[in-house]
């Protein structure tokens, strides 16, 4: 069929739907009608284009980064606490003071006492009030490798050998500090 030409092919066309016309218009015996299948290619459904939603997806996750990074990151610890004004000297720690408003001059510092939460410093004082010291707890920041140290004491006393006497009852090791 392919080597005729248009001509020739637009006859045939002709003919064939002449014939077809022919046959319509023509009435058929029950009996010579038949029950023909005609096979119809069901047109195969195209895939989705998903293209838009995967860039939908990547423009929301860089959002999100963006937006748990702004609210999560401590920018200042990535940029330096300094100003160019700054010399190193004045960066240099600086003696850790505590000023105390006690009556007496001496405390005893009980050295099994380094606590890392407040909750158990406050227990040991509670434990040692009960027993009658006159006690009490210091917080000490940043002076240890740990997060948080807490120190337990007895006092003030008016002179070392106050202390001393108080401290012997305690049963364990310690330290008498003059204020």
């Amino acid at each position: 069929m392919s080597d005729r030409t248009n001509d020739e092919k637009l006859r045939i066309l002709q003919e064939r739907l002449a014939q077809i016309k022919q046959k319509s218009e023509t009435p058929v015996p029950p009996r010579f009608q038949s029950e023909e299948v005609i096979e119809i290619p069901i047109k195969e459904r195209e895939s989705l284009n998903l293209a838009w939603v995967k860039k939908i997806l990547i423009v929301g996750s860089v959002a999100f980064g963006i937006f748990y990074g702004y609210n999560n990151i401590d920018f200042n610890l990535l940029a330096p606490n300094f100003s160019e004004d700054q010399t190193e000297e004045e960066l240099e720690p600086t003696k850790l003071e505590y000023k105390f408003n006690l009556e007496g001059r001496n405390i005893a510092i009980i050295s099994t006492s380094s606590i890392t939460d407040e909750g158990s410093a406050k227990a040991m004082v509670n434990d040692l009030k009960i027993k009658g010291f006159k006690c009490d707890y210091i917080y000490l920041p940043e002076n240890s490798n740990l997060d948080e140290v807490y120190q337990v004491f007895i006092g003030p006393y008016e002179n070392e050998k106050e202390t001393n006497q108080w401290a012997k009852n305690l049963e364990t090791e310690f330290n008498i500090i003059t204020l």
